[in-house]
């Protein structure tokens, strides 16, 4: 899968061997600042703004994860994954607009359930074939 070059992604390197598997954002032109979310083979990698992992793009290893999970809350949902460095809580800017905020927890949950997917296949047997959620996230 390739990865569009759109903000904010224009800026991601895609290590060598590493294939996209699944990609999330929301540019949403009325907050000022985006998130992304993008999974690869062998890691998972968040662009988060201000409140949550940072502005650059941080890179956790699929092997490292420990456990993934969704996180609702009114104003600021949250991805919440365990690993050997400890617990990162990825969460999404607020939105006034329901819709907005909706599609980012839409975001989460697949995130979520994508890291836990590919958990599951035994001994790393996941095919590296796009995956395929629901929304505008490709």
């Amino acid at each position: 899968m390739e990865l569009d070059r759109s903000y904010p992604f224009d800026k991601f390197k895609l290590p060598a061997g590493e294939q996209v598997l699944w990609h999330a954002s929301n540019p949403t032109f009325h907050r000022g600042y985006d998130y992304g979310i993008v999974l690869t083979t062998q890691a998972l990698y968040l662009r988060g703004w201000v409140f949550s992992v940072g502005r650059g793009w941080r890179r956790i290893a699929l092997q490292d994860i420990k456990h993934a999970s969704f996180k609702d809350s009114r104003f600021f949902p949250c991805l919440e994954i365990s690993h050997a460095a400890g617990t990162t809580r990825f969460r999404t800017p607020h939105d006034w607009y329901q819709d907005e905020m909706d599609f980012d927890r839409r975001n989460l949950v697949q995130a979520a359930c994508f890291i836990k997917q590919m958990q599951a296949a035994p001994n790393n047997s996941f095919k590296p074939t796009p995956l395929r959620g629901v929304g505008k996230a490709s």
